[in-house]
């Protein structure tokens, strides 16, 4: 982002006859920014929400964003790059919905950056793509691993989260969570767990809970549904990994 002097100083020079390559080598800018600034071409970047400063867009929906952060939560990390940062989500390649749905979900949320996935040894999918306000829009990345430092949800966070709990246990299922039949004695049912070793990211999963009306139980880094009116309601809203 350039300074207004900036600006004022080199549409003084085209005024005085200099073109766009002469301006921008005197004042260390890009020839197009010149030309855009002299013919009024130049568009306002939007802002970041959080920090205010000029960033690509970001589109977020309550359900969106809410589906999101429980994937970064439950297997997502962000990377610090020179220029950027690096959104990769690891989820398991056996199941190509999830991983479509994914992709899909980063593309509507960050429209203006390409959106990857590349499979590893057949069994994990990555899915991943680039901006430079990653850490504005899941401020929970820092350094090292998640479990080893405090996550708390923003105030921001938890609103997206109470407004579409459903979006944000899905994601958390679909990253860090399975689906399996539980046989008890001559019956087979279907149970969900969840699996963490963050504190603060379990909290968060059960409150959710907590707001949708399922019952869990929690055993150590597990949080699981098991009881047949609780199942029922994530196999409605969440469905099963396929």
């Amino acid at each position: 982002m350039h300074s207004a002097e900036t600006h004022t100083v080199a549409l003084a020079l085209s005024a005085a006859g200099h073109d766009d390559a002469q301006v921008g080598r005197r004042l260390g800018i890009p020839r197009r920014t010149v030309r855009d600034w002299r013919t009024g071409t130049a568009r306002a970047r939007p802002a970041c929400l959080r920090c205010w400063q000029p960033t690509r867009p970001v589109v977020m929906t309550p359900a969106d964003y809410a589906e999101l952060l429980g994937l970064y939560l439950g297997d997502g990390h962000i990377t610090d790059m020179p220029r950027t940062q690096r959104l990769r989500i690891f989820l398991d390649a056996r199941h190509p919905g999830i991983v479509a749905d994914a992709r899909a979900l980063l593309a509507r949320t960050l429209p203006g950056n390409r959106v990857h996935v590349m499979i590893r040894a057949g069994t994990m999918a990555v899915v991943s793509t680039h901006h430079r306000h990653l850490a504005c829009l899941l401020p929970q990345h820092g350094p090292g691993k998640k479990h080893e430092r405090r996550i708390v949800l923003e105030a921001w966070q938890r609103a997206h989260v109470h407004a579409s709990p459903w979006a944000f246990l899905r994601g958390c299922i679909r990253s860090d969570g399975c689906t399996f039949l539980n046989r008890t004695g001559p019956y087979t049912y279907v149970s969900y767990e969840f699996r963490n070793r963050s504190p603060g990211i379990r909290d968060a999963f059960v409150e959710a809970c907590e707001l949708v009306g399922v019952q869990y139980r929690i055993n150590d880094d597990r949080v699981r549904i098991c009881r047949r009116s609780s199942v029922a309601l994530p196999l409605e809203h969440v469905g099963v990994k396929e």
